[in-house]
């Protein structure tokens, strides 16, 4: 005789679909928050770049002009001293830059990004614009307790961040440092060739340091990209 074993149904559970289920918070690991901190911080800069450059740029940049455009010989003969005291570094700028800054929210609490700009008039310079950007970012975010490990995904997560927003094309990255702070030097093919972003950013501490021009591809061996970049000094760190 076949032994048959009934088998009874599920219990119902007893609590009823209509009671909310308590939600479990997110445990995030440190490499993560710094890669959420991080892409959040670039795209913002981002943003501002893209929200404040002017009307005429943009279009001629979209509409694939730029090279009609006569830009003039690099020329660095009366550029200005510029100083942040607010993050403690002073660069020379073309003219004096404006003044931005955005909140960007993130797991851990709102960020400030203040930004200086400045963007000649187009083919009144070499380049087309000139930026620096700073970010103090909490205690998980800090050049000398992270290891080699965190930062290298940190330079990264801004870096992949960094080439999204601009829907370029990575050309190039190098390891730099300032003053033994840790930092990337970067190249980004924009707008199908037409134009190049270079920049620079270094983690000092807790604070991110971020230098960049953008310029016609045409111009890519103008003096005053690295003149720019190069005059980047901090100041009482």
């Amino acid at each position: 005789m076949q032994n048959t074993t009934a088998v009874k149904p599920p219990k119902k559970s007893d609590t009823s679909s209509s009671v909310p289920q308590k939600r479990t918070k997110r445990k995030l690991t440190k490499s993560q928050l710094i890669g959420i901190i991080v892409g959040a911080v670039v795209a913002a800069v981002f943003t501002q770049v893209g929200k404040y450059a002017a009307t005429e740029l943009k279009e001629v940049i979209q509409m694939r002009k730029i090279e009609s455009v006569e830009f003039a010989a690099s020329d660095t003969t009366n550029w200005n001293s510029f100083t942040c005291d607010k993050a403690n570094f002073e660069m020379m700028f073309p003219k004096t830059p404006a003044e931005y800054s955005q909140d960007v929210q993130t797991e851990i609490g709102d960020l400030k990004v203040i930004l200086y700009m400045y963007e000649p008039k187009l083919g009144s310079d070499a380049n087309m614009l000139y930026g620096a950007s700073f970010t103090i970012y909490p205690d998980v975010v800090d050049s000398q307790k992270m290891s080699d490990e965190q930062l290298e995904t940190f330079f990264e997560n801004s870096i992949d961040g960094t080439v999204s927003s601009v829907q370029g094309k990575l050309l190039s990255t190098y390891v730099i440092d300032y003053n033994g702070y840790p930092g990337r030097e970067i190249n980004i093919e924009i707008k199908d060739g037409m134009a190049v972003t270079k920049m620079r950013s270094y983690l000092v501490k807790n604070t991110m340091y971020i230098m960049q021009v953008i310029y016609p591809a045409k111009f890519n061996f103008n003096i005053s990209v690295n003149y720019f970049l190069d005059s980047f000094k901090l100041t009482g760190v």
